[in-house]
């Protein structure tokens, strides 16, 4: 089965089960295994790329078997929200299974973190930030520095929290590695 359609099955499963908060995954209690024709390590595989583009929170349980387990406890956050509606274009390929994604619908009309006016204002002003950066006449080494400053404000919670889904839209597109 293709990476993305994986991605796409997890997501839309995190996001089904939000109300639930964390769920474990890998040898954690209770794991949830994969849906039938999906092997456990492309299932964990997707967990991994999901939380390295900063779609859902994962919070790793330490692997005491030396045998590097992956083991831990995800859940989708603002930034997976809006992209598996619709909101924002996903940093990686994600195929949502059309059938189920009727149940997919704009949280009942609630408003989601990241799309308050101030903060769609403050996303576009880091864009700019960013692009201005990389045009600057000076030595990559200082572009590199002030970038990596910008990815560690991005990285950050208080970020996060103050600039809602575009802090993490951000961090995807320009330094995901």
């Amino acid at each position: 089965m293709k990476d993305s359609v994986v991605r796409g099955c997890l997501l839309q499963l995190l996001y089904e089960r939000r109300s639930e908060g964390s769920l474990p995954f890998g040898q954690a209690e209770h794991a949830v295994p994969p849906p039938g024709g999906i092997s456990r390590r492309d299932w964990l595989g997707a967990v991994a790329q999901l939380s390295e583009y900063r779609l859902i929170d994962w919070t790793p349980l330490e692997d005491k078997s030396g045998m590097g387990v992956m083991s831990g406890f995800a859940r989708i956050n603002d930034f997976g929200v809006e992209v598996l509606e619709g909101g924002v274009e996903p940093p990686v390929s994600i195929s949502i299974d059309k059938s189920r994604r009727a149940r997919v619908s704009k949280r009942e009309q609630a408003p989601i973190a990241g799309r308050t006016p101030q903060q769609q204002a403050i996303t576009e002003a880091l864009e700019k930030v960013i692009i201005a950066i990389d045009q600057a006449k000076v030595s990559e080494q200082e572009k590199n520095e002030a970038k990596s400053l910008l990815r560690k404000l991005l990285g950050s919670k208080a970020a996060a929290k103050v600039f809602g889904a575009g802090a993490q839209f951000l961090a995807a597109k320009y330094f995901a590695e």
